[in-house]
């Protein structure tokens, strides 16, 4: 299979936010730093709102159109497509750990350690910044609806990701980031198949 630069882009920016993490590099978001019963429920609540959050967008926001339009993005057309299998289990999930080493695991890291900003303020801004990076859709789409669901989304799944790198790590972020988008894409694609 040919890969086109997007991918092959993906694959090189992951090696490389990697790499640093061999060296030491905020190793205190690598492991379990809290965790309780307590912490969990948080987490598991937290996981279902989002959920349901997806699917409220999915049900009020996108029409018709929206939908329609949504044929195009890569993961639904991997879903559409028997020959997507790499797609969605290759590079949606290394699209996921590119993700999160940048918003959760480098920018926090930066925010907190060469900042010295507030807790709050750090994860608010990690998430804000998440979210606008998340404006390519409009690019992609031409669709207000997708945008605005892309933006409320991503910067809700910011603020979880953030909390859950606090107490997990940032293994359980990737993980819960791909599994979210992973079900939120899978339901969608339900519907338009």
């Amino acid at each position: 299979m040919k890969f086109g630069k997007k991918y092959l882009a993906i694959i090189s920016t992951v090696i490389v936010l990697i790499i640093p993490i061999f060296f030491g590099i905020y190793a205190d978001f690598l492991t379990i730093s809290e965790i309780s019963l307590e912490i969990l429920l948080l987490l598991l609540i937290g996981f279902v709102l989002l959920l349901v959050l997806g699917k409220v967008m999915e049900l009020f926001l996108y029409d018709k159109e929206s939908k329609e339009k949504m044929k195009q993005h890569d993961v639904i057309r991997a879903f559409l497509n028997e020959e997507g299998k790499i797609i969605i289990f290759f590079f949606f999930p290394l699209t996921m750990i590119m993700e999160e080493l940048i918003f959760r695991y480098y920018l926090i890291g930066f925010l907190l350690n060469h900042l010295n900003l507030e807790l709050i303020s750090t994860i608010m801004i990690s998430s804000l910044i998440f979210s606008l990076y998340h404006i390519h859709t409009w690019f992609s789409f031409k669709d207000l609806k997708i945008l605005i669901s892309y933006l409320i989304f991503s910067f809700l799944l910011g603020i979880y990701n953030a909390y859950l790198l606090f107490t997990l790590g940032i293994f359980a972020c990737i993980i819960v980031h791909f599994s979210l988008v992973f079900i939120i894409y899978y339901n969608l694609y339900k519907k338009l198949s």
